[in-house]
Parts: C-alpha cells; structure tokens; sequence
C-alpha cells in the first residue's frame, strides 16, 4: 500500500421497516354512560382506522359475551342501520385501505343485577398480503370500558309476636326493610293497614329501638336513607277488639 497509508472501506446496507400492525390499525372503544339502572342500555362506539401501509380485508367484528344483551337492531356502521347484524356472532365489515376509518355503533342492555362492573371490549380480524409470507390473518382486541349496574330493591320481611289472639290481646309486630340494592335509597315511607277488628296502639312505634310517639303506621311515616345493606326495624303494637 502506497507510503504505508491504509483506508477504510465504507459500505451501507439497505433500510427495511416493518410495520407493526398492532400499533398502525388503531381500535377504539366507547360508551355513551359509564353507569346504568337494570333494563337500561348503553351506546357504544368502536373506530377501527388503518394507519397502517397495506389493505385491510377478510374483515370481521365481534364483540365479546358479557352481563349485558345485544340490543337487536341497533347495529350501525358509519351511521348506516344495518338490523340483521349481530355482533355476538360477529359480522363483515367493508375492505380498509390505508387511511379508511369505519366507525361501528351498537346498544346493550343491562338486564342482570351485578355487583360488578360489566367490563366490554370488541374484537377485529381482518387478513393483509404480506410481500414475503402472502396472505396473512390477525385478531385484535379494542381496550375495554366498564360500565356500573345500578339497581335499588328493598327486602321486607314482617313477623309477629303470635299466631293465634283472643279479643283484648296486643299482638306486637315488627318490619325489618333492607336495602338490597347497590345505591343509597331515599324517599322511603312506611304504610301498614291495620287489619279489621284490630286498632293500632298509640305510641308504640319504635324505629331502630327510638320511639316516635306520633307516628301512625295507618297513615304513614318517613323513614331515613337505607345505604347498601343497610338495614332499619320498625315496630309497633296493634290490640284485638273484635
């Protein structure tokens, strides 16, 4: 080598990129609510847009079984009714090229009491042709969304002190309401029709042990907010006359 002098040689590979389809076909889901009363519904939206460089086809949308019904024939996609489509089962969706969004809109109804929240989410196949390996399939799931079930029942149960009375006894009862639901319930008022050839005894009503002298269960009385599980025991005397 000339003069003892040495040189590098310089060479550059070409670039290669792959496109993580994972990351480039975005999936997105929604709900309208993120709480509902039993027998109410919920609206949700899924964008599915491919940002990806390659054609997405052999589309398929489902959604996966949870505490919730398909509400038949709420199906829309890109603001179009389509009432034969059922997401449960799954449905075709149109051929995405890079760019192209479709937009999926569809009702559940909540019609069970649950303590948890229903958690949601959507389901995408679609296949792309890949260069090197041909046609190639995909299934992706959208994030998930939860929606609360709220519900607001009272459990009453009444007993009394005695199955059989003579004409002058008291018979002494007493109502115990528990708030089975999982929401605070308010507004209660507590009604009890004395039964014939009975009379109701002045100042025995006692709430929760506290006697409310002027309490009348005949013509009824507020109680106070019932939290979930709670529970409060109203009692009072009637007495014989017939």
């Amino acid at each position: 080598m000339p003069n003892g002098k040495r040189f590098a040689e310089k060479t550059e590979s070409n670039a290669v990129n792959t496109d993580i389809l994972s990351y480039s076909v975005l999936k997105e889901i929604r709900s309208d609510k993120t709480a509902v009363r039993v027998g109410n519904n919920a609206v949700y939206t899924v964008t599915v847009t491919n940002n990806s460089a390659a054609k997405l086809f052999n589309n398929l949308f489902s959604i996966s079984r949870s505490n919730a019904s398909f509400e038949t024939g709420s199906v829309k996609i890109n603001g179009d009714v389509q009432p034969t489509y059922d997401p449960v089962r799954g449905f075709a969706l149109p051929d995405l090229n890079p760019g192209d969004t479709v937009v999926i809109e569809y009702k559940l109804k909540a019609d069970k009491q649950i303590s948890m929240p229903i958690t949601h989410f959507a389901t995408l196949h679609y296949t792309v042709n890949d260069p090197a390996r041909g046609n190639v399939n995909y299934a992706e799931n959208t994030d998930t969304v939860s929606l609360i079930v709220i519900y607001d029942n009272l459990s009453v149960i009444k007993t009394v002190d005695k199955s059989f009375a003579c004409k002058g006894e008291k018979l002494h009862y007493t109502v115990k309401i528990t708030n089975i639901g999982n929401t605070t319930k308010n507004g209660l008022i507590f009604i009890y029709p004395i039964p014939i050839g009975t009379e109701f005894v002045e100042n025995s009503i006692r709430i929760d042990g506290t006697v409310y002298s002027v309490y009348n269960p005949e013509t009824g009385f507020v109680l106070r907010g019932l939290a979930p599980n709670e529970t409060t025991a109203i009692e009072f005397d009637i007495k014989v006359v017939n």
